[in-house]
């Protein structure tokens, strides 16, 4: 935690830090109408979810983002029930349950050591809302076909309810933290409920769906790293093949790219990207010149959060013109404007002054330093408007490389959507449309948040398979907290790195996680024909006349091995095989090595 004090004022102000088990989570994102089917589709409870705990914890996940509790339409987005569709925040949906149930869901979640998020959505409500009717001076615009609140019109009256509401969800059903949709806008607010939360006696997560992730604001991202995305797997990802080179790289920062959009008042525009405007004599170059870190102090005297600004500067703009907007965008697709006009991300804004020949311009990180990375596997918006009618908008479909090497044991916080376990055959709720107002037919929508689990999927051997698999996975993970850590921005560590290696095959890039004497290897098989063999180089990890232990985790292994102990000569000559992916403990291999004293080499 980070303590200032406040000059001219006794009172000092804090930055809230994160809960100590932000770390350790893997976060499992349930859509409550359709995880489960008591009564047909779209009919599930918060009864019929607690009904389906015990799941959960077998299967080791340890966090549930859940997307259904408040008071929604029935079928604004996509012809369905969502949680986006917001009618009342401050009201639970009588169609999931009554307060008591609720209550009794994250109560009995609790005790099997899982944490709930709800889903925030922050930027307004439906049209027919009573909150309209009731506060007609709260709201200003549209979107989304919903009407937004007036977040900076100087309504206290407005601030005062939003704070009530979020406190009132942690202090009478013992929420852990929310997931706040699309933006955060008022960053003073969450930072006033953290603090009130904190004085509660309970420190709150708070995940943002797109950045900045900001120390006293905000904790992860929900797609801070996106395996899968709206349109499906993202093939072009550096995490596809080198997800521990990526994270080090991610975390200094290196080689990041940033690009200037100027927007003039006469129309033009000048792109950092594009020289076709102006010819080349008039790109704007931008140079990176580092970040400066601001503490901002809310309205209360005692809540505060601190965020961090990287400065560039751009030259060769025009001089004679009168600017309407500076878009900043970085290589992870975060943009930020410098005017708040038809902008949602409002409190991201980019600040500028002109210098001679350009300008000096900041803008927020999108992820702090000291903030932990995450890494999405699949969301609710997989299979956004547009997603092919015959595919399948989740993302692993049973790959234990993706769910494994990319996502579940990679430096980072993990984030995947419910039916990813078993490697879910995609079944649309009845009524899900393909277009986002209810345009299309019914039942030929492929929004993942309208994905009608089947339980009865399970008594497929292949898909009860999968599911053993992810477990086993998750299992290590959580037995190895020391070692598998995500990685923090700004911290350069030695503790996770990618290795080389021999192989016939071109393979994504084994890891390791190391610390003191254990040592703890990942490697990958994405192939689903064939299996490989691989060595990887361990020459700079063991020492050649040191013995260790050495277990296989997960992999196919001759039964006679189990754990033995060898040399480390041996070992880093040794050739591990990894069978084909999307078998059972395929496409994955796992190894746990760890230095003994005195150990006799065993031999098979």
């Amino acid at each position: 935690m980070f303590l200032y004090k406040r000059k001219g004022n006794v009172m000092d102000y804090q930055i809230i830090d994160a809960p100590d088990y932000l770390e350790r989570l893997i976060i499992y994102e349930i859509a409550t109408k359709s995880f489960t089917s008591p009564d047909g589709p779209e009919s599930g409870t918060f009864a019929s979810m607690e009904e389906r705990l015990p799941y959960l914890e077998e299967l080791g996940i340890n966090a549930v983002w859940l997307t259904g509790h408040q008071l929604c339409d029935k079928s604004h987005f996509y012809n369905i029930w969502t949680e986006y569709a917001c009618i009342r925040p401050d009201c639970i949906d009588p169609g999931l349950g009554t307060e008591a149930e609720f209550r009794h869901l994250i109560e009995k979640a609790h005790s099997r050591g899982i944490k709930i998020f709800l889903d925030v959505i922050t930027h307004g409500v439906m049209e027919d809302s009573p909150i309209v009717k009731e506060h007609p001076d709260w709201f200003l615009g549209g979107s989304w076909g919903m009407r937004d609140f007036d977040w900076y019109g100087g309504h206290a009256d407005l601030d005062a309810w939003w704070v009530d509401t979020w406190l009132w969800y942690i202090k009478e059903f013992g929420i852990d933290g929310y997931r706040l949709d699309v933006a955060h806008y008022r960053n003073d607010l969450w930072s006033l409920i953290r603090r009130k939360a904190a004085d509660m006696g309970k420190k709150i997560l708070i995940i943002a769906e797109t950045g900045p992730a900001i120390c006293g604001v905000t904790d992860i991202l929900q797609h801070g790293e996106a395996v899968g995305h709206n349109h499906g797997l993202n093939r072009s990802f550096r995490m596809l093949c080198d997800p521990a080179g990526y994270c080090r790289d991610r975390q200094i920062r290196a080689n990041e790219r940033y690009n200037v959009k100027i927007f003039y008042e006469d129309g033009t525009i000048q792109d950092s990207r594009d020289s076709s405007w102006f010819g080349k004599d008039k790109v704007p170059e931008v140079i990176f010149e580092g970040d400066v870190k601001k503490e901002i102090v809310c309205a209360d005297g005692r809540a505060a959060y601190r965020i961090q600004m990287g400065r560039l500067r751009v030259e060769n703009i025009h001089e004679d013109k009168r600017i309407k907007n500076i878009q900043v965008t970085d290589k992870a697709g975060q943009v930020w404007n410098s005017s708040r006009e038809d902008v949602l991300e409002v409190d991201y804004t980019v600040e500028y002054t002109r210098i001679k020949n350009g300008l000096n311009v900041e803008f927020p990180f999108r992820v702090q330093d000291g903030q932990y990375i995450s890494i999405q596997l699949s969301c609710h918006d997989n299979g956004w408007v547009g997603f092919p009618e015959k595919e399948n908008p989740y993302t692993a479909q049973g790959s234990r490389y993706l769910a494994g090497y990319t996502t579940l044991l990679a430096p980072g916080i993990p984030v995947f959507m419910a039916g990813e376990e078993f490697n879910a055959d995609y079944r649309p709720l009845p009524q899900l449309t393909p277009g986002l107002y209810g345009e299309g037919g019914p039942g030929k929508g492929r929004w993942l948040y309208g994905s009608w689990i089947d339980w009865e999927q399970l008594k497929n051997p292949e898909k009860a398979e999968m599911l053993e698999d992810m477990k086993r996975i998750i299992k290590i993970r959580r037995a190895h907290p020391h070692l598998i850590r995500p990685g923090r921005m700004g911290e350069e560590t030695e503790r996770f790195c990618p290795l080389d290696y021999e192989a016939d095959e071109i393979l994504p890039v084994p890891y390791i996680y190391r610390e003191k004497e254990e040592v703890l290897l990942i490697a990958a098989n994405p192939d689903e024909e064939k299996n490989v063999w691989i060595k990887p180089d361990l020459s700079e990890v063991l020492q050649p006349e040191n013995s260790y232990q050495v277990s296989v985790l997960f992999g196919e292994t001759p039964e006679e091995m189990g754990e033995v102990v060898w040399s480390g000569k041996r070992l880093s000559r040794h050739k591990w095989l990894i069978k084909r992916d999307k078998t059972s403990r395929g496409g994955l291999l796992v190894l746990k090595i760890k230095e003994i004293q005195n150990g006799q080499e065993a031999s098979i």
